[in-house]
Formats: C-alpha cells, sequence, structure tokens
C-alpha cells in the first residue's frame, strides 16, 4: 500500500486556500501534518480527515457564550410609524406607551423607546428597542390598534 503525501502547495490547489492559510491550519492542529526537512507533508488520509471534518460540521453554531443568556444577547428593535396623524394624538399614545413600559415589572433595563413626531408631514414615529418577547407585545399593541382603528 502506498502512502500518498501532499506538500502544501499541493493542498492549496486542492482545498483552493492560500499556503500561508495551510500552514496556519496545520500550527492550529485542523489539519495533521508532519515535517519532513523543510516542508509540511499531509498523507491522503490526514486530508480526508479535514475534508470530512469540515463538511460534516452539523452543529449549529450557539449564539451565547460564556454565562450569557440568550435573552441578554439577544436584542430586536421594530419602528413604527402612523401617517396623517396630528401632534395630539400622537402624544397621547406616545404617553400611553410610556405608560404601560413602565409598569411592566417583567421587563428588563434593555429595553428603550423613542418616540418623534414630524408636524410638517403629520407623521409619528415610534422605535422600540429590546429583546424579542418584548418586540413581540409591541407589534401585538399596534396591531391590535390597527385593527380597531378599521372597525
Amino acid at each position: 500500500m502506498e502512502l500518498k503525501l501532499y506538500s502544501v502547495s499541493d493542498l492549496s490547489g486542492i482545498l483552493k486556500l492560500h499556503p500561508k492559510t495551510i500552514i496556519r491550519f496545520i500550527k492550529e492542529g485542523k489539519i495533521k501534518a508532519k515535517k519532513i526537512g523543510r516542508s509540511w507533508m499531509v498523507s491522503e488520509e490526514e486530508l480526508k480527515n479535514y475534508c470530512h471534518a469540515e463538511l460534516s460540521n452539523d452543529q449549529l453554531p450557539s449564539i451565547t457564550s460564556g454565562n450569557a443568556s440568550s435573552k441578554e444577547q439577544i436584542n430586536a428593535s421594530v419602528v413604527v410609524e402612523i401617517k396623517d396623524q396630528d401632534s395630539e394624538k400622537a402624544s397621547r399614545l406616545s404617553n400611553s406607551l410610556m405608560a404601560m413600559l413602565n409598569s411592566d415589572k417583567g421587563q428588563s433595563g434593555g429595553t428603550r423607546y423613542d418616540f418623534i413626531y414630524y408636524p410638517e408631514i403629520q407623521k409619528a414615529k415610534y422605535t422600540f428597542y429590546g429583546d424579542p418577547g418584548f418586540i413581540s407585545k409591541i407589534l401585538t399593541i399596534f396591531d391590535e390598534l390597527n385593527r380597531t382603528k378599521g372597525q
């Protein structure tokens, strides 16, 4: 049985990677190689192991790192614009939203709310930042407002 060995140059052509990347992978242990003289050589078996490991990486990347929970790491934002709204109605809705946000004891301190009114075009912009559950609640409120407005 013949032992087939590949040089860094050979691997560069096979894997379509720069030779310096191949050497870095060897030094990091991603590709197992032996130094023969001044050259790194990789056996056919180790090349197959590397390729199969790269192709069979079916684990999903974790969204959490360290001790942080995914709730602390995932944030979302939403911008709700309401056209043809006068400043009094926009301010009233903003005050109601602010009261609701302040009364919700279950919310973490990571939520934020911004309100801008554009009088020249009579448009209100409500911007919310927080965890996905919080954003979902906000969208549900605006969805309900939209449905009741149509009735």
